[in-house]
């Protein structure tokens, strides 16, 4: 469902519940608005943790401030943009796409959206292509190199204040970058293996339960990382201790309190945190939750079948 207006807060009837899940009555949903002739297909990808988003509409960069959307549209000679982060000074982190002379898979050369421009990633040596994944606050970024995404790609790294000057991270090939923590920790995934952490040229393996052979990280904040395994998503507090994330909830963002984001089936919108039970998240129908700010906002879509999917925020009380 299409929404120009500004944000309209409602209070809707909440999903399905499985077994041992809340349902949250202090807990109501709003609409994020889209801007004037969106098609009605957007999506919020990242905020800056104080109530700011940042997504995409018709394949274009767009912002939510103090509920009001801007479109900033996409930069010059690309086709559309991929937004990915956005850290606490409201830098925007994304991917601008465009295909290479014929070719059916995608090239991506990544920006930093800030003072009210994009500002292009520099790129490695050899390698035509750039895809950023995460940035944090000091505004580091991290994310792969490549030519050909189909012969696979390189991890690298953009330090905070020389974006222009990447360099290639010096872990084994089968390692891709997932995350950055604000200190400069990343989260790789191995391929056909576990997950770990990058920090100062040091690398560490997130230590799996037993009868746990891989696992797939998915965000890193504060220290806490959340992935998932073959027999349900976790929570990690240190590198060798986590806890199970309970009714097989599927999670997608946390924040750095440890506040976790997704959703159960059929696609209920739902919220975590350690030693609490999973509670639905008010919708009126198929959504979910895609990132959590640290003033415990959620934003996140309500599917809307062939009409486009609407990009909504949750907050409590």
């Amino acid at each position: 469902m299409k929404r120009t207006s500004m944000v309209l807060a409602a209070t809707v009837a909440a999903g399905l519940l499985s077994a041992g899940t809340a349902s949250a009555s202090d807990w109501t949903m709003s609409y994020l608005p889209l801007p004037p002739g969106s098609s009605g297909i957007a999506q919020v990808n990242a905020t800056n943790g104080a109530g700011d988003y940042a997504g995409t509409a018709d394949g274009k960069l767009v912002t939510w401030t103090g509920g009001t959307v801007t479109d900033h549209g996409i930069p010059a000679g690309y086709l559309s943009v991929d937004t990915v982060d956005e850290n606490a000074s409201g830098s925007v982190l994304g991917n601008a796409v465009y295909y290479q002379d014929g070719s059916r898979y995608p090239s991506k050369h990544a920006f930093v959206f800030e003072n009210g421009g994009f500002q292009f990633l520099g790129k490695v040596p050899g390698y035509s292509n750039t895809q950023a994944v995460g940035t944090n606050d000091r505004g580091d970024v991290v994310g792969t190199v490549f030519n050909d995404i189909r012969y696979g790609s390189t991890p690298a790294f953009w330090p905070s204040g020389d974006h222009a000057h990447p360099v290639l991270l010096d872990v084994p090939p089968v390692l891709t970058p997932i995350d950055i923590d604000h200190d400069g920790t990343i989260l790789l995934n191995e391929q056909y293996g576990g997950t770990w952490l990058w920090k100062d040229g040091v690398l560490r393996q997130l230590v799996l339960p037993d009868g746990l052979r891989e696992s797939r990280g998915i965000a890193i904040r504060n220290g806490k990382v959340l992935a998932s395994t073959q027999l349900g998503d976790r929570l990690w507090t240190a590198f060798d201790t986590s806890v199970e994330v309970p009714d097989n909830m599927s999670t997608m963002a946390l924040n750095g309190s440890g506040l976790v984001t997704g959703w159960i089936s059929p696609r209920t919108p739902t919220v975590w945190s350690p030693g609490g039970s999973v509670t639905t998240l008010p919708s009126p129908g198929n959504a979910y939750g895609t990132v959590v700010g640290d003033n415990g906002e959620i934003a996140g879509t309500l599917e809307g079948g062939g009409s486009g999917n609407t990009p909504v925020v949750w907050r409590r009380g």
